[in-house]
């Protein structure tokens, strides 16, 4: 499902660049909507369920000038991602940067999970990386300055006694991001990933149908009275910089995004 601008395809600022950034109707991905277009960068804004939201997104990137065109998908689902990406090479003919941002976080115990969920949260937070990067490839090879950037979390390196299953998606998102920027090195093609701490956002997608909770252990007592959040914004300058020619010496690493959360 597609609404947005379909003008001209001629240069109409020096970036000239063209993104596809998943799930980013919302919290961290609209941060980085909003860099990227303040900035000149074309954007493809993705939403699964979230079209209210991605629609005040659209409205509020085209008040300062913005260009960016909103696509409905499921990115578990084959025909959605590729009529995604079909839909940005119909709008803007390239595609050089992909963000993976689209995920779920059920906040469980191990005990927690059944089956269903666990297929669920790995088929979205790493199932649907690595399918859209098999879908976009082509084309980013096809940049002069093709990227890719994973957002992963600090859940991926550091044990925080609950939720399992959303750390072992994490931890994977990091050696993916290692794996293929190694294999990726003769294209030029950077990848990268943003370990992120928490993030001041509007909610945290899949609430409402899965049980969410939070365990007391998450709670440290040492950080009642320091507010670590990142904003969404702060995340999309990191991952502009890493997607700027002035970043593309850094690859295959992993940023922490995170107020300096793991340091206490």
């Amino acid at each position: 499902m597609i609404s947005g601008s379909s003008e001209s395809l001629e240069k109409k600022s020096p970036e000239n660049r063209v993104a596809l950034i998943t799930g980013s109707g919302k919290g961290v991905g609209a941060g980085i909507i909003r860099v990227f277009t303040k900035a000149g960068i074309r954007c493809c804004i993705n939403c699964n369920t979230n079209r209210a939201m991605a629609d005040e997104l659209l409205k509020e990137v085209e008040s300062y000038g913005g260009e960016a065109f909103i696509y409905q998908a499921d990115v578990t689902d084959p025909e959605m991602r590729k009529g995604m990406v079909d839909a940005v090479l119909e709008h803007y003919g390239r595609l050089d940067i992909l963000v993976n941002n689209a995920a779920m976080q059920p906040n469980r115990f191990i005990d927690g999970y059944d089956e269903e969920t666990f297929r669920w949260l790995w088929n979205i937070n790493i199932g649907g990386y690595f399918h859209m990067v098999r879908e976009c490839l082509p084309y980013l090879k096809e940049s002069p300055e093709g990227r890719i950037i994973n957002i992963s979390s600090v859940h991926g390196k550091r044990p925080t006694s609950f939720d399992a299953g959303y750390a072992t998606t994490k931890g994977a998102i990091r050696m993916f991001t290692r794996e293929l920027a190694l294999e990726l090195l003769p294209t030029g093609i950077t990848v990268n990933a943003i370990d992120l701490g928490g993030c001041k956002i509007e909610f945290k997608t899949g609430n409402a149908k899965w049980v969410t909770y939070h365990p007391m252990e998450i709670n440290n007592p040492t950080m009642k009275r320091v507010n670590l959040q990142v904003l969404p914004t702060e995340v999309g300058d990191v991952v502009y910089f890493l997607c700027s020619k002035e970043g593309k010496a850094i690859n295959g690493h992993a940023v922490r995004v995170d107020n300096g959360l793991l340091l206490t």
